[in-house]
């Protein structure tokens, strides 16, 4: 089976569509970049980008948004002259890249660096509330106030039928987690976390071999960044590169 970045989760709220974008907002997480923005279905030429930006600021402004985002269609190169437009104007472009592990491809890394009480497991209403301090930890990495704001967010992930959490636990202390979608056919890596103080010993490892033990038959995705090293870690793991996609983000001042 052939996948892409339509198999990843995605806000599910559609305010406009158009044979050009997508217009997506989450009423609920206002604040959040990965759930407004706008999709190019096709290639925009210099004239539709333009006017595509003067569309969703306008909408952004509405609600008290201070940016504006655009996904630019999968494995598709960015024209010159929106390239110098996009320079000239304070925007921030990132390179997501996306992977898939096949069932029984994976190669674990720093197994045996795993220290031996570090369980994994499921979040249930036992380990919940740790996850969700973990969480809270991760989310003040970027700043008290997005974490304050995150809270619901998180939170209502739980409605979601396919978000199937998982925590690795030491002592009843969360140190890693990792948020999964399941899929008919895949399962979603998204939200990895490893706590500091565990970083580079086998936490994260462990975490993805619980997830490999639990595939049964189900191909394992997930999104890195083009700029991050996570990514090298993945590819001596044995996933396979599959497409890459530009984001475009601009924060009003």
């Amino acid at each position: 089976m052939t996948f892409s970045f339509k198999d990843i989760e995605h806000s599910k709220s559609v305010v406009k569509e158009t044979s050009l974008y997508t217009h997506h907002r989450n009423e609920e997480a206002l604040f959040m970049h990965i759930e407004n923005y706008v999709i190019f279905n096709r290639i925009p030429t210099f004239a539709e980008f333009v006017e595509t930006e003067s569309y969703l600021k306008s909408e952004q402004q509405k609600y008290g948004q201070d940016f504006i985002k655009f996904i630019w269609p999968e494995d598709c190169e960015i024209p010159q002259p929106i390239i110098s437009y996009l320079g000239s104007n304070d925007f921030s472009l990132d390179v997501l890249e996306l992977y898939a592990a096949p069932p029984g491809t994976f190669v674990p890394t720093r197994i045996d660096e795993t220290p031996s009480d570090v369980r994994v497991e499921w979040v249930n209403d036992d380990n919940r509330v740790a996850y969700l301090a973990l969480s809270a930890q991760a989310d003040k990495e970027v700043s008290e106030e997005f974490a304050k704001q995150k809270q619901p967010y998180t939170l209502a992930k739980f409605e979601n039928p396919a978000f199937c959490p998982i925590v690795a636990t030491r002592s009843d202390e969360a140190v890693g987690s990792i948020d999964l979608y399941l899929k008919e056919d895949s399962i979603e890596i998204d939200n990895f976390y490893v706590a500091m103080d565990y970083r580079c010993k086998g936490v994260g490892t462990a975490l993805q071999q619980f997830v490999m033990e639990h595939a049964i038959g189900k191909t394992v995705l997930l999104v890195a960044d083009a700029a991050d090293t996570a990514r090298e870690m993945y590819n001596r793991q044995n996933y396979t590169y599959i497409s890459f996609r530009y984001e475009l983000l601009k924060v009003f001042k």
